[in-house]
């Protein structure tokens, strides 16, 4: 059994990535964030993994968090973005290499203001329920 973090985190990079929607609103999509990165851009985040196999099927219930950030005054384009995001993988047929993707499913989302009083974040859950092919 492999839990199929790796590939599912490749698989929602590439599907925010290769979106020419999406890429008209932001600077880029990131694993890691280069310092001095210009705004509005989305970063993939924090993940967990846990085992949901059966007798017959090994299989895992990933939530993974995608962050996105603007410094746009107000929410409009930090909304604007992640209703985007959430079109492209809520419910979507993507495939995860060596796996079965059963299922995506957005959990919940939240815009908060960070402390420097300028820079909008918003995040978004997904839960992804994927089981050895």
């Amino acid at each position: 059994m492999s839990e199929h973090s790796l590939a599912l985190q490749k698989t929602i990079f590439d599907a925010l990535d290769t979106d020419s929607t999406l890429q008209s609103k932001v600077t880029d999509v990131y694993d890691f964030v280069p310092e001095n990165t210009a705004f509005p851009y989305v970063k993939l985040g924090e993940d967990t993994a846990i085992d949901n196999g059966t007798k017959t099927l090994q299989g895992n219930e990933h939530t993974l968090v995608v962050h996105t950030f603007s410094r746009y005054r107000g929410s409009k384009e930090i909304k604007d973005i992640m209703a985007r995001i959430y079109t492209l993988l809520h419910e979507s047929s993507l495939t995860v290499s060596g796996a079965s993707l059963v299922n995506l499913r957005f959990e919940f989302s939240d815009v908060l203001k960070e402390n420097d009083g300028l820079t909008t974040h918003g995040l978004q859950r997904f839960r992804a329920i994927v089981f050895d092919t």
